[in-house]
């Protein structure tokens, strides 16, 4: 008893001590409400309903009188189909699908798919040695002992390979065209200023549609006149007379392919009315 009573008293004598001191407590804070809570109670009865989820307590039995007869469960199978169905089409339901179709009767062949006399051995052989090599994966080989790690693959990158993708210059046009593109812009303008020019001193006549129509018909016309002849030249060219008129036609139906070519080309065939200088910008 005198140690429990020792134990309790303060280990240091001081008169302040004797004066009793109050007990500080300690607030709770406010519990949590939240905000929704009105909301979801209001919802939770609202949407309950009974026997929703676990069915009815007691499941109502059908009278003696309604018994199951014969031939008469599926009748009621085929109506409770048709039943499900038209629910599931009223309520707006995809995917639901109709009942599978009979099994085939006794006397009813499927059928068969045609017979064939492919030899798919043959067939696979040759495709497989006409099929163009798979390309080996690039690797590496990063270790005396031969471990060997890809190049590329989908988790890492060793830098080894070039992508393109991540130039500076990816996707825009390279200078070099601009250039030539510029170049051709001056050339094409110092041409049409050219052709104004001439035509302004009447060195130079624009052909006019029906004109240039009728000598792209006259040019086909003889093209065909030509062939026509050289359709019926012999097989055997045995003769020098022979081979030169068949060299002659050759070069005249090819002439005629290029002016006819040329006239198609272009939309707008300028003439000269008199000798001049030749186009400096050709």
């Amino acid at each position: 008893m005198a140690t429990a009573a020792r134990s309790r008293l303060p280990r240091e004598e001081s008169i302040y001590n004797l004066v009793p001191r109050p007990v500080a407590r300690r607030e709770k804070p406010p519990r949590y409400t939240s905000t929704f809570r009105g909301q979801v109670k209001q919802e939770t009865v609202e949407k309950r309903q009974p026997a929703k989820t676990m069915g009815p307590a007691r499941v109502p039995l059908n009278s003696s009188s309604e018994f199951l007869k014969k031939n008469t469960g599926s009748v009621r199978l085929e109506t409770m189909a048709k039943e499900k169905v038209a629910a599931c089409q009223a309520d707006g339901k995809t995917g639901f699908t109709q009942t599978k179709p009979g099994v085939p009767r006794h006397d009813e062949r499927p059928v068969m798919a045609e017979r064939t006399d492919k030899n798919f051995i043959a067939h696979n052989a040759v495709e497989v040695i006409m099929k163009a090599p798979r390309k080996p994966m690039p690797k590496m080989v990063d270790t005396p002992g031969g471990t060997v790690q890809a190049l590329e693959s989908s988790r890492t990158s060793s830098g080894l390979i070039p992508n393109f993708v991540n130039k500076k210059d990816y996707g825009k046009t390279p200078a070099y065209l601009e250039r030539r593109q510029q170049d051709q812009k001056l050339a094409q303008e110092q041409y049409d200023q050219y052709v104004e020019e001439s035509r302004k001193r009447g060195e130079l006549q624009s052909l006019h549609d029906a004109e240039r129509q009728d000598v792209l018909d006259g040019l086909k016309r003889n093209w065909e006149e030509l062939h026509r002849q050289y359709q019926g030249l012999s097989v055997v060219t045995d003769t020098l007379p022979k081979k030169a008129r068949k060299e002659r036609l050759e070069a005249e139906m090819k002439q005629l392919e290029h002016d006819i070519q040329t006239i198609e080309k272009h939309g707008v065939i300028y003439i000269a009315e008199h000798k001049s200088p030749a186009f400096p910008f050709a």
